[in-house]
């Protein structure tokens, strides 16, 4: 693979992170403080539209392997979706009026409108993961691939959440709260919209060069019922993908959680600003960065399991021991924000390697897989990943949402408004999910067995090396 084509690759990822950062980090707030809408029926319609994210993440796996088109196999879906992936997002940062009239009308509109925004987005996401293993068979190159994809995701998701900090999100006389600020949400959806329409359409006109060096659908090839349950049995048949899967649930569970809260976190029981919170962004931002040069670099002569275990247990001292020394009053309030700018580089740093590895490893499950079918199944192998991500990001919402509900979390609420009691339950709730979720991803991550040498026997045994 040339450089130019895994730049063109890594920029789907700038929709990728916009949208993750948006909707994981501002939908519950947004819905809840904003709108008014219970914490817990915004998680209700998370959850149900992650119903239909049961079927369609298989079935959009399974027919972009199956596609027969003069764009190839998964060309057409990028093409198609790309515009009303950004005009659902539009729709979603602004809801009318009268979708709010009553409790069931806000739910039945917020969880209509996420089925059909997480849908479309199938259509992107999971043809993308996809050719990670059609352009490269190499162990470190897909890593490479996947690292720029992750690591694009977060440096465009920091960028627009700065920016929402930093110029959207503002206090105003008409919403002292900058966080709650309406007009600010609408306003930056409009330039949300607008890169991930850009991002989609630029990266899979770049890669369009690669089409006729891509698989081709076997003309025999239908999709059926049948052929979908056998499919399904031939994947679930790899151990690597089974001990991947239960990782993965672990982990993006925590991700979710702290997706859901980081911005209560922030504003609530840090007691940051946004202007903070906006340079905090770009600290940010540097780790993704950081990630991004790192993470090629140290697999090249490593196994993936043993970096993401090693990285688990980073994340588990950098991410609870400062809730917790300052849930105990060992961090006084002028030594906050210089506490968090530190750990911010090396948390994202981690964090990002991470996701990295999780993306080049589902993509060498496919020869894993392959090996005992004798059939290549790249679009529904990632399908699994992808729904399995967003079941543990939706689950970790659900249960931010029954953390806010557990400590009688009000809505619309300031922060003076707020007993410090209530703060500290959430902080105290939250700490103990991330504690025992991240230290028990360390363990199952020992269940993975497919190395750098099983890889490489899977290439010869397949004929794909």
């Amino acid at each position: 693979m040339n450089k130019s084509s895994i730049r063109f690759f890594g920029l789907s990822g700038l929709a990728l992170g916009i949208i993750g950062n948006a909707v994981t980090y501002f939908l519950l707030i947004f819905y809840n403080q904003v709108h008014g809408v219970p914490a817990h029926l915004v998680s209700l319609a998370l959850g149900i539209a992650l119903l239909f994210d049961a079927f369609s993440d298989p079935l959009v796996g399974m027919w972009s392997d199956r596609l027969q088109s003069r764009w190839g196999r998964r060309h057409p879906f990028l093409v198609v979706a790309g515009l009303p992936l950004a005009g659902l997002y539009v729709l979603l940062w602004n809801p009318p009026t009268w979708a709010f009239d009553t409790e069931t009308i806000a739910l039945v509109y917020l969880t209509s409108l996420l089925i059909a925004f997480r849908i479309v987005f199938t259509f992107i996401d999971v043809p993308t993961n996809a050719m990670i293993a059609e352009l490269t068979r190499d162990y470190d190159e897909r890593t490479h691939m996947a690292s720029a994809r992750v690591s694009a995701a977060w440096v465009g998701g920091i960028m627009f959440t700065a920016l929402m900090y930093g110029v959207f999100l503002q206090p105003s006389e008409a919403y002292p709260v900058g966080v709650l600020n309406l007009d600010g949400y609408k306003n930056a959806s409009w330039l949300g919209g607008f890169l991930i329409a850009t991002s989609i359409l630029i990266s899979a006109l770049g890669l369009r060069q690669h089409i006729p060096t891509l698989r081709q659908p076997r003309e025999t090839e239908a999709l059926s019922f049948d052929e979908a349950i056998t499919t399904a049995k031939s994947i679930l048949n790899s151990r690597p993908f089974r001990a991947l899967m239960t990782y993965s649930i672990a982990f993006r569970s925590t991700d979710g959680l702290f997706a859901a809260l980081i911005v209560y976190m922030w504003t609530y029981f840090w007691l940051i600003d946004t202007d903070q919170i906006a340079l905090l962004s770009l600290a940010n931002l540097v780790g993704a960065f950081v990630a991004m040069v790192v993470t090629p670099r140290l697999a090249r002569n490593q196994e993936k399991r043993t970096i993401i275990i090693w990285g688990n247990l980073a994340y588990l001292l950098i991410g609870t021991l400062p809730i917790s020394l300052r849930l105990f009053g060992f961090i006084p309030n002028d030594m906050t924000f210089p506490l968090l700018l530190s750990l911010a580089i090396f948390d994202i740093s981690v964090f990002v390697i991470i996701l990295s590895l999780l993306n080049s490893m589902i993509a060498d499950i496919v020869e894993d897989v392959q090996r005992e079918a004798h059939v290549r199944h790249e679009g529904a192998v990632v399908s699994a990943q992808t729904l399995m991500t967003k079941v543990s990001m939706a689950v970790g919402t659900w249960i931010a949402g029954l953390l806010l509900t557990g400590v009688g979390f009000p809505e619309g609420a300031t922060v003076e408004s707020i007993p410090v009691d209530v703060v500290h339950d959430l902080a105290a709730g939250y700490l103990a999910v991330q504690f025992s979720a991240t230290l028990v991803c360390a363990g199952l991550m020992l269940r993975f067995k497919l190395s750098r040498n099983v890889h490489r026997q899977n290439l010869e045994v397949t004929g794909e090396a």
